[in-house]
């Protein structure tokens, strides 16, 4: 199997795909711009590491004969996510950081930048630029945890619980174990239909999800997707 990559080329080792590739004796293929013309593919992936990305014409034209991964999935923003997220969820974890009460973690709003912090809210000054979300504590027998959750074409194979630090200053802690877990044993039928119905709303095809479950009252947050994956998270 060939798996065209578009518009970039994915170049670090660590990225989950790639690995994948290796173990699967696929072969990868560069953009279109960048392969003979004569090289051919069995599928492709709309990829780059990224928050926004454009449409692809090139790319919308193959999608006629073949399947092309995350061709739909074009704004991973925080916003965006916490937006499909209480569409599907009917709840989100943005609030208003002016009239909250509670402890808030602020994030940027492109994906995977920065480690975040924590403040108190409500505050006068919150920075447009920033992301405020209710902090969600997600344990188990006393240790912090998430979950990290691969999606790969309308499939939920599996399932990464992380043990982390506690989170004091900063949201991205240290994770001080990982273990693999099957997904029925983490998400109902109908959490596992909502997430699936999730990643359809966001064109996600391939990539993995970051969900806490919140302690207070048992719901599901997807706080995080992303389309490039790597290192499991940890």
């Amino acid at each position: 199997m060939r798996v065209l990559f578009h518009p970039e080329f994915p170049t670090m080792e660590g990225y989950t795909l790639v690995a994948l590739l290796h173990e699967l004796d696929w072969q990868g293929v560069q953009p279109l711009d960048m392969k003979p013309a004569d090289e051919g593919f069995d599928i492709a992936v709309h990829w780059a590491d990224r928050t926004w990305m454009e449409a692809d014409p090139q790319l919308d034209a193959i999608a006629e004969r073949m399947p092309v991964w995350n061709i739909d999935c074009t704004d991973i923003s925080k916003r965006h996510v916490d937006a499909v997220q209480r569409a599907i969820f009917g709840h989100g974890a943005e609030v208003d950081p002016r009239t909250w009460h509670g402890r808030c973690a602020v994030k940027t709003d492109e994906n995977a930048r920065g480690r975040g912090g924590v403040v108190d809210c409500p505050i006068d000054d919150p920075d447009p630029r920033m992301v405020y979300q209710r902090l969600i504590p997600c344990t188990e027998e006393g240790r912090t945890v998430n979950y990290r959750v691969p999606v790969i074409a309308g499939t939920l194979p599996l399932c990464y619980v992380l043990d982390r630090a506690p989170i004091v200053e900063h949201l991205k802690t240290e994770a001080t174990a990982c273990r693999l877990v099957e997904t029925d044993d983490l998400f109902s039928e109908d959490e596992q239909r909502k997430i699936l119905a999730f990643c359809d709303a966001l064109g996600l095809d391939f990539g993995e999800l970051d969900v806490l479950r919140d302690d207070a009252d048992g719901r599901l947050y997807i706080i995080d997707a992303n389309k490039t994956p790597a290192g499991m998270g940890i």
